[in-house]
């Protein structure tokens, strides 16, 4: 799991967890004995959660606190994760610097060709939302194409349902029929227009 830097993380990686085990927020409240509404806003990532609830909801999902004097950045592993993926897709997108969304997600599925089965275990790991489900859509879409054309096993996270209306994340009116001409199977089956070079980092 990433190092966590931010009360968003935390709420990421407690979010992740819980879906991990398929469990509702409502059943995770339960054991760890908090409320329900408390455990929506610590995922969200709201500021001011008590320690001792959030120590119990982390015992609850078999997940440890941990501090250290380390920098956050070990250099142990300088790959993305998914889990790192998505967290700085939701930062870009939350700065509306789109363009380094896409990239990131590129980076990202550009690293996946020199992991080796352990690390594309941890790399394709489920990760949290981007806080946008049209990301959280395409970056499932991308990671499902990337895995298919390389007879990878797709993971389950990437089977999400189609977005309700068409989107781009980066529609020009110009080049509408360019990139609906461009755009891959996989993604315009989920309801997304998004030219297969805008994903493209070497």
């Amino acid at each position: 799991m990433a190092v966590m830097t931010t009360v968003e993380d935390l709420g990421a990686d407690i979010r992740a967890a819980r879906r991990a085990r398929r469990w509702s927020q409502a059943r995770l409240a339960t054991e760890a004995g908090v409320g329900r509404q408390w455990l929506n806003a610590v995922e969200q990532g709201h500021r001011g959660a008590e320690a001792g609830k959030v120590l119990a909801v982390l015992a609850a999902l078999g997940l440890e606190a941990r501090t250290s004097s380390a920098p956050a950045d070990t250099g142990a592993r300088r790959w993305l994760s998914s889990v790192d993926t998505a967290r700085a897709v939701r930062r870009y997108v939350a700065e509306g610097d789109v363009g380094l969304a896409l990239r990131v997600i590129g980076r990202f599925l550009d690293e996946l060709e020199d992991r080796t089965p352990e690390e594309m275990a941890v790399a394709l790991a489920g990760p949290p939302s981007t806080g946008d489900r049209r990301w959280d859509v395409l970056f499932a879409a991308a990671a499902a194409r990337w895995c298919r054309k390389r007879a990878v096993p797709v993971p389950d996270w990437t089977a999400v349902s189609p977005l309700r209306t068409w989107w781009s994340p980066v529609f020009d009116p110009v080049l509408s029929a360019r990139t609906m001409a461009r755009t891959p199977v996989d993604f315009s089956v989920k309801g997304i227009w998004l030219d297969a070079k805008a994903l493209e980092v070497r």
